[in-house]
């Protein structure tokens, strides 16, 4: 049986040629290790991770390093006094014994005639793998499935050598060891029932297939690994999760809301079909904004976002932010590949707008001290289009932020303003991009449910926002 000796300061040095003591006057230097003998056997045995020290006296000179072998005749140079070794086993054995030999080398390159020796009796242990518990999707969750795992091995890491993917009943799959994230999505989004799923790594898209995904419907997914010398793991189980399916209209609506709100948004967008995404909570939002959202948004063609100034903190990694802010990086993506989104939102006095601003039409908010109101009488209006009406809210509304658009944006709507204790501002509460002559980001700094005086021009704009993007 031959074994192999995986040891980092050894590799790197590289191995040397066996050398013989030549006659001089000097002493040959003696050698001993701290271990004399390893007097274990079974489970007893040491896994195949084992720390070793040694060292040399030498009577008429000094010590310069040591040579170590594992069969008494091919030698690598050494400096240290200790190290880490990772043994390895033939496939298929889990116990074996290992020589180890080690001499030491005087300053005059004479070496120690006499190697120490230690036999190391050596027991594979398996690995292990589990999912991240906090990393696993709640119970229900539309098209996209993110994970992340973890295998261990008592005799290293690095001794995990293969890891495996499995879709409910179907056929185990070999993911990269390294791919600590994954996603799973169906290779056909709009299929219902069980057909192949993409599985990505690590954020990054492949063409891999796995089979016997249940789109729109409940699926468990498992986990193995398998160690250098064949040890197979416990398998890893996940909770069940409903995954649902696009369905055939290209819009997704994303409520950032509570219930009320989102019921009046649903009527206002009553004459279009869409796919509904319920991110009020954070605890409903993707634990792994990247690249779950990006997977998701890139189904449809339209999006419709309703947010306000809440912040939110991220069930998995605690970060916090404005939902548009979690959103902004997919968001760019998207508008990239010709995607188009209508948003209506709102901030609050000092919100960092910094990360929207570089997604959205929206340059900057007044830092002016005081605020703006929009009283019952007042309206927001169209800066050119004399087709979309003017809108009066019911009620004062407190806190507006109008906003300085980008150089490429075009102003669409502007707001009646009372300026407060000292505010001055701009009056754009509305602008749009456009990409080759078509409209793809239509941005409202503003509640467009609060503007309800007049219903029937509530939802006449609306639905002239989704014409104007081209639904």
């Amino acid at each position: 049986m031959r074994h192999y000796l995986v040891c980092l300061f050894i590799l790197a040095v590289g191995f040397s040629s066996c050398k013989k003591g030549e006659k001089h006057d000097n002493i040959a230097p003696e050698t001993q290790l701290v271990f004399e003998s390893i007097n274990l056997s079974g489970d007893d045995r040491l896994n195949s991770k084992v720390e070793l020290s040694w060292f040399g006296t030498d009577k008429d000179g000094y010590i310069k390093g040591f040579e170590i072998s594992l069969d008494n005749t091919n030698w690598g140079f050494v400096t240290s006094q200790d190290s880490t070794f990772v043994f390895e086993l033939s496939v298929g054995s889990d116990t074996t014994d290992i020589d180890f030999y080690i001499r030491s080398v005087d300053n005059f390159d004479v070496v120690d005639p006499t190697p120490a020796y230690l036999k190391i009796p050596l027991k594979n242990t398996p690995p292990s793998v589990k999912f991240i518990e906090t990393s696993l999707p709640e119970d229900s969750i539309h098209l996209v499935a993110t994970f992340s795992w973890l295998a261990t091995d008592n005799d290293g890491n690095e001794t995990v050598t293969n890891a495996f993917l499995k879709v409910n009943n179907g056929t185990w799959y070999q993911i990269p060891t390294n791919a600590s994230l994954i996603s799973v999505i169906s290779n056909t989004v709009e299929t219902n029932g069980i057909t192949d799923a993409k599985v990505h790594y690590n954020g990054k898209y492949s063409t891999d297939l796995i089979d016997d995904f249940n789109n729109n419907g409940i699926n468990t997914f498992y986990l193995k690994v398998v160690d250098f010398a064949g040890a197979e793991s416990k398998v890893d189980t996940s909770n069940e999760i409903f995954i649902s399916s696009k369905s055939s209209s290209d819009l997704l609506f994303i409520s950032g809301q509570d219930d009320l709100v989102t019921g009046t948004y649903k009527n206002l967008l009553s004459s279009q079909s869409y796919d509904f995404l319920n991110y009020q909570i954070a605890e409903k939002q993707p634990k792994f904004w990247e690249p779950t959202f990006s997977l998701i948004i890139e189904q449809y063609k339209y999006l419709f976002i309703h947010a306000d100034a809440n912040v939110f903190t991220n069930s998995y990694n605690q970060q916090s932010g404005l939902l548009l802010d979690f959103m902004a990086p997919s968001l760019q993506t998207f508008f990239n590949d010709r995607g188009k989104a209508f948003v209506t939102t709102s901030f609050s006095l000092g919100d960092d707008i910094s990360a929207i601003s570089e997604v959205f039409p929206i340059d900057s908010i007044s830092t002016s001290n005081g605020h703006a109101r929009i009283m019952s009488d007042s309206v927001i209006y169209p800066v050119d289009n004399l087709t979309f009406p003017s809108l009066s809210p019911t009620n004062i509304i407190i806190g507006v932020s109008p906003f300085n658009p980008t150089q490429d944006a075009t102003p669409i709507y502007e707001a009646q303003l009372r300026g407060v204790s000292g505010w001055t501002g701009p009056k754009v509460v509305a602008a749009k991009r456009s990409v080759g002559g078509s409209t793809n980001q239509i941005f409202y700094s503003i509640q467009l449910y609060k503007f309800d005086k007049d219903p029937v021009a509530q939802k006449t704009l609306v639905e002239s926002m989704l014409t104007e993007l081209g639904l």
